[in-house]
């Protein structure tokens, strides 16, 4: 018999667990600009926003995921740190 529905219990538990992801991303996500934030005082400024979301990305972040960890409002707020401008001929 195919069920067409979750039962409640089985829902409940998907919403905590999603809940619990959601957290735990989002810890995750302060603790990298903590430590971007610490950097950048240690060594003065030498490592940029761009160098920081180039390094994101090479590890498998999305430019959604880049721009929570900068702070910034949304991908295009870093896309200009992603992806080169193309050349007029």
């Amino acid at each position: 018999m195919v069920r067409l529905r979750n039962t409640k219990k089985e829902s409940n538990k998907n919403d905590q667990q999603e809940v619990t992801t959601s957290s735990i991303a989002k810890r995750l996500d302060a603790l990298i600009r903590l430590f971007i934030e610490t950097n950048k005082t240690k060594n003065k400024q030498k490592l940029n926003e761009a160098t920081v979301a180039r390094i994101l990305r090479s590890v498998g972040f999305t430019p959604t995921e880049i721009a929570k960890i900068l702070g910034k409002r949304s991908a295009t707020d870093v896309a200009q740190y992603l992806y080169g401008r193309g050349k007029k001929q």
